[in-house]
């Protein structure tokens, strides 16, 4: 079916009555088909088939296993509501009509409703080849009017209003421009719009500053609105409705402070690594007992870890142009192959220390087992730093801060994985040759090989999200700082969508309308303006 309105006429809010309405009948019926949303703007143009649009989407956005959806495709079991067609432009909506045409006739079992603007649809001179449509009119004069009186006093000055003005009351017979006065009007004595030469965005302006009164006194702030406004003003010419909070900072990040970002990032990095192992090496070194080789190991408290730190730099170099991304199913299959390469050298090490046992009072020996076991271990966590996969198509957040989090979980437990697995069997190798070995280290391998995994683990946690959780942190205190965004930020968005600004949609927040969206984008700031392009969805 095909939904058809002008601007604010109830597309959108149809199309969710609909999934609904699908959803209960799927919870009733197994035979039914599951209900997805889908946004067109994520289609790639073209070059992408409807069905590998759909497929990757869901995987995406719902975290469905593309074996079950391709499953669903051959069995019929999806119903697909397709919504934002209309905001392609008219050369790319073509395109995406043939390729949904195409789509349609190939799989025919599909349920599949389609939301449209009626201007922008009879535009294209194409048509959908669907069942039926749904054309929505506008609210009647009379209903408006019945209605109002129903609501009672509370609605006073907007029923004053409406019958005063045939302007206004024609501009609220629009669903949309009706609520965001139900919304501006509630309670209201002071409003008075329907004089206004421009009454779309009389409206609108009040709505806002409705909307910003009911922010609270510690979040109605200038600097909040500003951004939100640049963000608007960057949606707009993207031609896009939403963005993922946690991945806007890096994506809609000033050009003139990416200098300032990646000092700080490289600079975040490398302390990172280096301070923590510096301190446990310090004071592992201090507490040991007077030693021949105690020089040497505090010597090399304040130069071996400047060689883990320039591996940190290089991993923030290269985290630095890369688009975020989530990083746990990465992590988990960078894990499982240090762990395979960790067993290989253990059982290596093993073998060998039990053929150097005998000999292990000999100097030559010793000093082999000292530094080349030591060299042998390093090779499959550095293995894995080196060679560690991002995600090849990383899901979008399910709500806003979860792919933040995701980071920081994959961060923690590559970490403690990796340098956990590192300290434990690089002790175990040198334990058969403590006894020889007891002139040359400071401890006994349990905490003599404690320094070693603690900046090994680090380097990982940092390749396996940490760098870009730096990067994202870093992003949202430089912005602050400029005035370019709000210091608590999760919290202003929260507040945003508790105000009706804001919708929640998946991870993503979208404007209550574009028409809201619009109006935003033309209070922007010149001074936030030029701004990197914005790109939400991996391509």
């Amino acid at each position: 079916m095909l939904i058809l309105g002008d601007p604010g006429a109830g597309k959108t809010y149809i199309l969710r009555r609909l999934i609904h309405h699908s959803l209960e009948r799927a919870r009733k019926n197994s035979n039914d088909p599951i209900p997805f949303y889908l946004h067109v703007s994520s289609w790639a143009g073209p070059r992408q088939q409807i069905e590998e649009w759909v497929l990757d989407a869901l995987n995406r956005q719902y975290g469905v296993h593309t074996q079950y959806l391709e499953r669903w495709f051959t069995d019929g079991e999806l119903a697909l509501f397709i919504d934002g067609l209309d905001e392609l432009g008219l050369r790319r909506r073509r395109e995406c009509m043939v390729a949904l045409n195409r789509f349609l006739s190939k799989h025919p079992d599909i349920e599949a409703v389609i939301a449209c603007r009626k201007r922008e649809y009879e535009d294209t001179g194409k048509f959908l080849a669907l069942r039926g449509s749904l054309d929505l009119h506008p609210i009647k004069s009379d209903d408006l009017l019945d209605s109002l009186i129903n609501l009672g006093s509370d609605f006073r000055q907007l029923l004053k209003e409406i019958q005063g003005s045939q302007r206004f009351r024609s501009l609220l017979q629009n669903p949309l421009f009706l609520r965001l006065a139900l919304i501006t009007y509630r309670d209201a004595d002071e409003i008075e719009i329907s004089e206004s030469r421009d009454l779309e965005s009389a409206l609108l302006g009040e709505y806002v500053a409705h909307c910003e009164r009911r922010m609270g006194p510690s979040l109605n702030e200038p600097i909040q609105l500003s951004w939100l406004a640049s963000m608007a003003q960057a949606l707009r010419a993207k031609k896009l409705g939403s963005f993922y909070p946690d991945r806007a900072p890096i994506e809609h990040f000033p050009i003139s402070l990416e200098r300032s970002l990646s000092r700080a990032t490289i600079l975040s990095c490398f302390l990172a690594v280096v301070v923590p192992s510096m301190l446990v090496r310090f004071a592992m070194t201090t507490s040991a007992e007077a030693s021949a080789t105690r020089s040497m190991y505090m010597f090399l408290t304040f130069f071996f870890p400047l060689t883990f730190g320039y591996l940190a730099v290089r991993m923030a170099r290269d985290e630095l142009p890369l688009s975020p991304a989530s990083r746990t199913t990465a992590a988990r299959r960078n894990v499982l192959l240090f762990f395979k390469r960790l067993a290989l050298v253990f059982i290596a090490q093993g073998i060998f220390a039990a053929l150097m046992t005998p000999f292990a009072e000999n100097a030559i020996v010793g000093s082999v087992v000292v530094i080349g076991f030591p060299l042998m271990m390093m090779w499959p966590p550095m293995q894995m730093i080196r060679s560690s996969e991002r995600a090849a198509k990383s899901r979008m957040p399910l709500y806003p801060g979860e792919e933040m989090a995701s980071l920081r979980r994959a961060a923690i437990v590559v970490g403690l994985l990796v340098g956990g697995g590192f300290y434990a069997s690089l002790s175990l190798s040198m334990y058969a040759l403590y006894p020889a070995l007891k002139e040359a280290l400071l401890f006994q391998p349990g905490i003599n090989t404690f320094f070693y995994a603690v900046p090994i683990g680090l380097l990982a946690a940092l390749k396996n999200g940490g760098a870009d959780l730096i990067r994202r942190h870093l992003c949202m205190a430089i912005l602050a700082r400029s005035g370019l965004l709000p210091k608590r930020y999760f919290k202003a968005l929260e507040s945003l969508r508790r105000s009706s600004i804001l919708i929640p949609r998946l991870g993503s927040f979208e404007f209550r309308h574009l028409m809201v969206r619009d109006y935003l984008a033309r209070r922007a700031p010149d001074r936030l303006k030029a701004r990197r392009s914005i790109v939400l969805i991996e391509e």
